[in-house]
């Protein structure tokens, strides 16, 4: 009997399990970084290989790195999908990010020269296979957006998503909107083929940019916690980091596009950058799933009220109201 109860007591003096909405978060945000190294193995061994780095990132999509570059992009859209922000805004930004990434990788950049050891044989054409992929993932948002739409108006939880939340949410749809007049008209599928993949690379960055501002902002409106100032200088010291980096690899294309050779390792530079803030966040909140936990309580009931008002008078209105907050909380009730 004795040695029952000694068990007993012993494993309730155990590791306690994981609760799994923690577990999920922490998995999601390990997941970002293992994807990044991951894509950055695979440049590297291609480049080893090859003995000469590719002129872009977009570059090695016709290289060995073949697989790992579409599997990267595809997982990281998947991830942003399922990652829920802590506002309304982080949420729709990396929506928006998500589905630009699926753009971007199934729209691949053309067949740039010269491609150093190529993969895919020199007279695979991508162009045909375009539009059949694209309107798979149209037709896959919208049946999953009409379901969610569906089961909000059968439950009664419609939510009014905040200023920030909506204006990323009405994004999304031009987005798609764009998407689908360039997939309808023929026209426009020649221009669709060509541009969508760097402009839906770059709107993906900017989405993810502003999300690291919102985090930032938001880790200055915690409850005191440990290192809570060297985190908030840190996330909007890589946002600031990442914008920079992605204006100088805007620049280069643009102005010098002969010195394309530079620009894969200001590209690469990016890479570091995203995987530095996804492997910041798992450990400033590896034990925290949500960072609204860690806000107080009036900062947490702000970021749960939404706008009473629909549509576009709502919208105005909370922007308006978002005035006559006291200066450094004007933003908060906006997120």
């Amino acid at each position: 009997m004795g040695s029952v109860n000694q068990s007993s007591g012993t494993a309730g003096h155990g590791p306690r399990p994981t609760p799994i909405t923690l577990a999920i978060y922490r998995d999601l945000r390990v997941g970002m970084v293992v994807i990044m190294v991951m894509l950055f193995a695979a440049i590297i061994i291609d480049t080893v290989l090859a003995t000469h780095l590719q002129t872009t990132l977009s570059a090695y999509y016709y290289t060995s790195a073949h697989c790992i570059f579409i599997a990267a992009l595809l997982a990281l859209s998947t991830l942003f999908f399922v990652y829920r922000g802590s506002s309304d805004t982080e949420d729709a930004l990396l929506t928006v990010a998500g589905v630009c990434a699926l753009i971007a990788v199934l729209v691949p950049q053309g067949r740039p020269y010269p491609v150093w050891e190529s993969f895919l044989p020199q007279d695979y054409n991508v162009g045909p296979v375009i539009q059949r992929n694209v309107w798979a993932v149209v037709i896959a948002l919208v049946l999953g957006w009409l379901l969610m739409w569906w089961q909000h108006r059968h439950n009664n939880t419609q939510p009014i998503r905040s200023a920030g939340g909506t204006v990323s949410l009405y994004f999304l749809r031009l987005i798609v909107l764009l998407v689908l007049i360039a997939l309808v008209i023929p026209y426009f599928r020649p221009l669709f083929n060509r541009y969508a993949h760097g402009i839906a690379g770059t709107l993906m960055l900017l989405a993810f940019i502003a999300t690291t501002f919102c985090t930032a902002y938001l880790v200055g409106r915690e409850e005191e916690s440990p290192h809570r100032h060297c985190y908030q200088r840190f996330y909007w010291g890589i946002a600031g980091v990442m914008l920079v980096t992605l204006i100088a690899v805007f620049t280069l294309h643009l102005v010098h596009p002969s010195w394309g050779g530079w620009g894969i390792f200001i590209e690469v530079a990016l890479i570091f950058e995203f995987a530095a803030y996804w492997a910041a966040q798992t450990i400033e909140l590896w034990n925290t799933p949500d960072r609204r936990e860690r806000l107080p309580e009036d900062a947490r009931n702000r970021l749960a009220e939404g706008r009473t008002t629909r549509g576009l008078r709502g919208l105005i209105s909370e922007l308006v109201e978002a005035r006559n907050e006291p200066a450094g909380q004007r933003l908060l009730p906006l997120l």
